[in-house]
C-alpha cells in the first residue's frame, strides 16, 4: 500500500509493506531528499507507527484508514 501527500515544498511518499514495514521518502525543494523508515501494525482502521515515520511532528504516530473513501487520514474531526 501506498499514500502520497503533496504540498508546495516536499512530497512525501509511505510505502507500506506486507512484511510490516514502511519507509517514508521525502523530497523536497533544490533537492533535498531523504528516507525514513520503520514498522508498522494495522489494528481496525488505525496504522500505527513505531518509530514514527517522521523526525518531527509532521506526520502523527497513529493514521486513520477509511476504506469508504479510499483514504488515509492523518487528522479528522
Amino acid at each position: 500500500m501506498t499514500a502520497v501527500l503533496k504540498d508546495d515544498l516536499y512530497h512525501y511518499r509511505l510505502i507500506f509493506r506486507k512484511n510490516n514495514t514502511v519507509e517514508n521518502q521525502i523530497n523536497g525543494f533544490m533537492g533535498y531528499s531523504q528516507t525514513i523508515s520503520g514498522k508498522y501494525k494495522i489494528e481496525n482502521d488505525l496504522i500505527i507507527f513505531k518509530p514514527k515515520p517522521h523526525d518531527n511532528d509532521f506526520i502523527p504516530d497513529t493514521l486513520l484508514i477509511d476504506k469508504k473513501q479510499n483514504v488515509i487520514f492523518m487528522e479528522r474531526d
